[in-house]
Parts: C-alpha cells; sequence; structure tokens
C-alpha cells in the first residue's frame, strides 16, 4: 500500500463506511447478491478475453508460488466490479461461495459495502481491507488487497485481488499485486494495435527487466503511440516536454549513433539512461486453448494443456492416472504440480522409482513390514512407502519394473484399500491417490505377460501422454526460459544458437536440455551473449551433426555441392573462424579446409 499518515488511511475508511451506510446497508444483515446468469457472464468474460489471458499468463503463476498451502484466492474483476476470474485453493472457494465472492456476482461498494474491490474502484487506486476493517460483519473473516487495471491512457480494464482467511496481508502482499498489476499493464500496452517497436528505458540496465522499467511502444514510422507512466516521468524531465506521445524515437534516443527503429536489440546510454529497442513479435500461431495459469510446465502446447486440464479435473475424484511419455519428458514435475493443485497438497507426495530397487526389497520397501519379517529386517518394523503416502498422493515411478509379486499385492492395495506389511496379517486402511508413470509401452508388456492385465485396467483410469520435447509447439520459448533460468546479467542467446538448439532433436528430452544450457552458462563466463563456442565439443558435434542431417534432408531440391558448402559454412561461423575446431568437427584436414574457404571466397 502507498506510505498514508494514518489518519489519511482512517480517512478514506471512513468515507467508505459511510458511503456504505448511505447506500442503505447494514452491517449486521448479508447483503443481496447481484448476480449474472451464465450466459451473461461469458459474454463479459468474452468481451475481457485478453485480460483474462494476460492475468493467467503473468499474475496467476506468481500467485500459486506465493499462496501455496494458504487458503487465498485471486479474483479478476471487470469495470463494474463483477468477478470474472478466480484462482487459488479449491475448497477456499467453497467458503468464499458464503458470502458470494466468485464468478458473476458483483462487488461494488454500494452492493457489498467496504471491501477491496469495491473500494479499490470507488477510489480508484490500490486498497487493503484487512479483517474487521469491511463493513459487512459477514466479511470479516477474510483480508482483500486489490489494485485497478488500467490501459495506457488511463481507461479502467479491471480490478485484480488477493482475498485470504484470517490473514493480516503484509507489505509484501501488497507489494505484490502491486508488481501483478505492472506486469499486467506492462503486457497490454505491447498489444496496442499500432504498435511495431518498443523501448525499455531505465537508469541502470539491471532494471530493464524489473518490470518497473520505462516501456515505450512505436509505430511503424518511429512515432510514439503508448507508454507507461514511468516512460513518462524519466523522458518528459529529460526532454522538457509535456508529452512524449507522437514525437519519434530517433528524437527520444538522439545520442545513439545511429537509429533505434531495427528489430536488431540495441543498448545504448544518453543522459544517465540506458535504452533497450526491440521489435515487438506479433503473436504467432493462436491456438484454441484457453492455457491453465497454475500449469507452468509449457509455455503454450497444447497436448501438456489437454492433458493438465483433464488431470486436473479427475485428481481429487479418485481415479488412478497413468503418466506415459520418454525419459526426460516431464512426467516427474507434471506430478509434482498436480499435487500442488490437488485437494491432498497438505499431505505427503511420496515417489518410487520401481526400477531403481532391487526386486527382492521393492516388496517391503512399497508395502512395509512387521518386526524381525526376514534376515536384517528392523526389529520396530517399516511402515512402508504406501502408509507413507496416507491421504497424500503415492507416485509409483517406471511402474513397468515392477515385479510381478509386488504387482499382485499392489492391486490389492487399490481394490481394498488398505495393505498388508510384509511378515503380517494385519491390514491397514489407506487414502491414498495413486499416479503411475513409464516409458515403456504397458499394453504391449501385458500381451507378453510382464505386466498383469488386472492391473493394468486398475492403473489406467486416466492414460496421459506427454510428447517428447522434439514435437512440442513451445519449444522456442522452452529454450528461452530454461536458459533464463541458469542465466545471469541477463544473458541472452545469438540467433545462430538458437536456431540449432531449437532445430536439435533432444534425444533426452527436457533434463537433457536443461542440463546443456546449465553447463554452457557456467562455461559463458557471464559473457552477454550465449554462443555455440560456449558449448563442450562434445555438444558441439551434436547440434552441428543435426544440422548437417537436416541439410542433408534438403539435397532433393538442392545440388550436393551447395549442401555441403552450406554445412561448411555454417560450421565454420559457428566456430567464430576457428580453422581448427571446424575441420575437427566436419573431420577434414585444416588444408582442405582452407581451400574450400578460399573457393568460397572467404579467405
Amino acid at each position: 500500500m502507498d506510505s498514508l499518515p494514518h489518519t489519511q488511511q482512517e480517512d478514506w475508511l471512513s468515507q467508505s463506511w459511510h458511503r456504505s451506510q448511505q447506500a442503505g446497508l447494514d452491517e449486521r444483515h448479508q447483503p443481496e447478491h447481484v448476480r449474472l446468469d451464465k450466459t451473461q457472464l461469458e459474454q463479459r468474460q468474452h468481451i475481457a478475453n485478453v485480460l483474462i489471458k494476460t492475468v493467467e499468463q503473468l499474475a496467476v503463476p506468481l500467485f500459486n508460488q506465493m499462496f501455496a498451502g494458504t487458503n487465498s484466492r485471486l479474483l479478476l474483476t471487470d469495470t463494474e466490479g463483477v468477478i470474472i476470474g478466480s484462482w487459488g485453493q479449491s475448497r477456499f472457494e467453497h467458503q468464499l461461495t458464503g458470502i458470494a465472492l466468485e464468478s458473476g456476482v458483483c462487488w461494488q461498494e454500494n452492493l457489498k459495502g467496504t471491501n477491496a474491490i469495491g473500494t479499490a474502484l470507488a477510489e480508484k487506486r490500490f486498497v487493503a481491507v484487512i479483517g474487521d476493517q469491511h463493513f459487512i460483519r459477514k466479511h470479516r473473516f477474510i483480508s482483500c488487497s486489490a489494485s485497478p487495471i488500467c490501459t495506457p491512457d488511463g481507461e479502467l480494464q479491471g480490478v485484480l485481488d488477493i482475498t485470504s482467511e484470517q490473514q493480516i496481508h503484509s507489505q509484501q502482499t501488497q507489494l505484490l499485486i502491486q508488481n501483478m498489476v505492472q506486469g499486467i499493464e506492462n503486457s497490454l500496452l505491447c498489444q496496442v494495435p499500432e504498435g511495431e517497436y518498443r523501448v525499455d528505458l531505465a537508469f541502470d540496465k539491471h532494471l530493464l527487466n524489473s518490470g518497473w522499467q520505462g516501456i515505450v511502444i512505436a509505430n511503424k514510422s518511429g512515432h510514439i503511440v503508448a507508454h507507461n507512466a514511468v516512460a513518462a516521468r524519466l523522458l518528459s524531465e529529460s526532454l522538457l516536454e509535456p508529452t512524449i506521445l507522437g514525437c519519434n524515437i530517433d528524437h527520444i534516443i538522439q545520442a545513439a549513433q545511429s537509429s533505434l527503429i531495427s528489430t536488431q536489440t540495441v543498448n545504448t546510454q544518453s543522459n544517465d539512461l540506458v535504452f533497450r529497442c526491440q521489435s515487438i513479435q506479433p503473436i504467432s500461431n493462436p491456438r484454441s486453448g484457453i492455457y491453465s495459469p497454475s500449469c507452468p510446465l509449457h509455455m503454450g502446447d497444447d497436448v501438456i494443456e489437454q492433458a493438465w486440464q483433464q488431470a486436473c479435473k479427475l485428481i481429487n475424484k479418485d481415479v488412478t492416472l497413468l503418466i506415459l511419455g520418454e525419459t526426460g519428458v516431464g512426467k516427474g514435475e507434471f506430478i509434482k504440480q498436480l499435487h500442488q493443485y490437488s485437494s491432498r497438497n497438505q499431505h505427503p507426495l511420496v515417489a518410487v522409482n520401481c526400477g531403481a530397487l532391487p526386486q527382492d526389497l521393492i516388496e517391503s520397501e512399497l508395502f512395509g513390514y512387521a518386526p524381525g519379517a526376514f534376515t536384517g529386517a528392523s526389529k520396530e518394523g517399516y511402515q512402508g512407502k504406501v502408509r507413507q503416502a496416507h491421504k497424500g498422493v503415492l507416485f509409483l515411478d517406471e511402474i513397468a519394473d515392477m515385479p510381478l509379486s509386488a504387482q499382485c499385492r499392489l492391486l490389492h492395495v487399490l481394490q481394498e484399500k488398505e495393505v498388508v506389511p510384509v511378515g503380517s496379517n494385519e491390514a491397514y486402511k489407506v487414502d491414498i491417490q495413486i499416479v503411475a508413470a513409464t516409458h515403456k509401452n504397458l499394453a504391449q508388456l501385458v500381451e507378453v505377460g510382464e505386466f498383469r492385465q488386472d492391473l493394468y485396467y486398475r492403473l489406467n483410469g486416466l492414460i496421459i501422454t506427454l510428447p517428447p520435447l522434439r514435437e512440442r509447439q513451445d519449444k522456442a520459448e522452452l529454450i528461452v526460459h530454461i536458459h533464463a533460468k541458469h542465466a545471469e546479467n541477463n544473458q541472452s542467446i545469438c540467433s545462430h544458437l538458437t536456431r540449432l538448439l531449437t532445430e536439435y532433436s533432444w534425444p533426452g528430452n527436457i533434463r537433457e536440455l536443461d542440463n546443456t544450457l546449465r553447463v554452457a552458462s557456467l562455461l559463458s563466463d557471464d559473457a552477454a551473449q550465449l554462443t555455440i563456442e560456449h558449448f563442450p565439443n562434445n555438444i558441439v558435434t551434436q547440434l552441428v551433426s543435426n544440422t548437417h542431417q537436416s541439410l542433408s534432408k534438403t539435397a532433393v531440391t538442392k545440388d550436393l555441392k551447395s549442401t555441403v558448402d552450406d554445412a561448411l559454412l555454417e560450421t565454420y561461423h559457428a566456430n567464430q573462424g576457428n580453422i581448427s575446431k571446424t575441420s575437427r568437427m566436419l573431420n577434414i584436414s585444416r588444408n582442405t579446409l582452407y581451400r574450400k574457404l578460399k573457393k568460397l571466397g572467404i579467405m
């Protein structure tokens, strides 16, 4: 919240209470609900589609991370205070239903009394309403922080709100929601119809990606069509002009040696301001799915999204899930996120790699054992993974490697919801959600008798297949995202390397990509740009070899000589003109390489 004197804070609150009383509300009684029907709500959501998607992309993942395990909800309303989006704990959603804090209900101040959403609309600024500050008594079990979302020209778009049960929102929470709104407004800024170029500016280069940098949007001719408030403050002082709208970018950054209006990112410095200019990438290939904000497993892949949506619908319905996919596609991460989303997230996620356990120990490890059940057994006995997962989720990875004897015991657990430890006659009731995963073809194993058919049909309540990295729609975005996780000082990836990484088949999938980028980032010594020379030789060989194979596939349309020449030049440039490295990779002598380069006019 803004740092206001205590008396001023009381002033807005007393004024809000006064408005609530003037509206005829009684703090002792629950007000009537103004609720839209399903069709009306869907119409409003359709109108606010861009805003909803932006909130899902930028605000909800951060909310899920910061408020995991708490009774909190993130709410989005339209300009009239009607809730059009709601995310967070499902069990808390049911509690909020009791006061109609749900999608389709209008929360204007004159209808609901003092509350963060309605009062933020009335005050036209960020508001936090904590517990007893709510006008209606039945609302006082919650604390809320809300901020209006506005267009670049100040037009109201909606209100973003965080509501928590019996929790005083700290300054961190209040700053968080303002950060979310800032990010949303910046994203909407970049979607203005005429926008072709974006210029970020700040007094320090480390602030260029902070979310609090100045942002200016220019059209094709270089004239400014939109900007955020930070940019207006930074530039109006430098230019001594009342407005920067309509100004030419080149005029604004006149200290730059050449025009910044290009598709290449340029950094320069003028009047102590650091600038970065880049082309605004058009939204390519719009897809039909509405991507779930609580699924950070993809950056826009329809197959992953559909799998996530289906899994979310069934994870709390006592349906067993079977996750299939090649090694390294992210089956474990998928289950971790699913556990966080489920109603069992306050209880353990117990993971067992069935392929990593010795066959003679897997039954005792899974189902536990009685004291002294076998030679070497603990005299206290062992509870086992199944009982450890009571009320939580049991993740059986590489289920195809489970021996048949253990499969029989697992089938009993699934059917009877009880487990009998090895060497014991006593059964223990268990309440668990089982999720299994494998990279093998279970149906094929059933046919050859290596996996029990009855267990297979028990496990496949919902079968989800995660695609390999080479088939994912968001492959390029994933590369950028994973690199950013390991890079320092806003390091970028050079365009040539980006193409090599995108075209590579990645047989080890996301795991291989993550390891590769981590190693290369560490070897780059904080270079401003990651290039192929920062990669170990074995990886470079694979990347370049893959490119040669791709080029050879185009030989039908190109003659062999030009294909070979292209491959040679690409490898030469990838190695920054290093003759030794290039000859080694192409498996030709240095003299041969010199001769070929000379023929191509390079030397």
